[in-house]
């Protein structure tokens, strides 16, 4: 899909991935003090933002999110959405209107949180998707996944499409060791599909291409 596809489903209220409020999950563990960022001025990355409903959460767990999107009408929908670079900018962090699989920031992340991206590109995009992994977080830091949907058959195609840690291991490269893979206990009701929460965690000791 195009940033055209994208900005068409904003404005017409088509975004079933949206659930309004932050993923429960991510919530739980936010509350749960699983997430906290490691210091002062710690930095996340919430590529395919959206609404900011995550973006906003990790931002009032402390952390200074910046989160990308290729639709700027993101920052003028309604709800959570209505503000978002402004609010993001409160704690730190900001809004990028761009293409999430090109970006490439100044700085490198100590957390950067997937959700319902990676199944929205299509699997030929994948290693850009990596690449973009890659280039985004620091030495010793996180990739947090809320990995959806792991069950959709393939043959219904998408997005959003099945994938599985394989999939994004195989992008990701040797840097990226799997540290955590579980169904999740906050389930969303409305999606038919299994979700996972899986978490990839950087070396610290990286080579000369870091």
């Amino acid at each position: 899909m195009t940033p055209k596809d994208w900005h068409e489903r904003y404005v017409t209220t088509n975004t079933p991935w949206d659930l309004g409020q932050a993923h429960p999950e991510l919530q739980a563990r936010i509350d749960a003090g699983q997430l906290a960022p490691p210091r002062e001025g710690a930095r996340a990355l919430v590529p395919g933002c959206g609404h900011g409903h995550d973006a906003l959460a990790l931002s009032a767990a402390g952390w200074c999110v910046t989160g990308l999107d290729c639709v700027e009408l993101v920052t003028a929908a309604g709800g959570l959405g209505a503000g978002l670079r402004e609010a993001l900018a409160e704690g730190g962090g900001g809004l990028e209107i761009c293409d999430a699989l090109g970006f490439k920031g100044q700085q490198k992340f100590d957390l950067v949180f997937e959700h319902t991206f990676f199944c929205a590109i299509e699997p030929e995009s994948r290693p850009a998707w990596g690449a973009t992994m890659q280039g985004a977080l620091a030495p010793g830091g996180q990739l947090a996944v809320l990995l959806f949907p792991g069950d959709k058959p393939i043959e219904e195609g998408g997005p959003p499409h099945r994938y599985g840690v394989a999939d994004m291991q195989e992008v990701l490269g040797p840097e990226f060791g799997l540290t955590g893979d579980e169904v999740v206990s906050k389930a969303v009701s409305k999606r038919s599909w299994q979700e996972r929460w899986v978490v990839f965690s950087r070396s610290a000791k990286l080579g000369s291409t870091s």
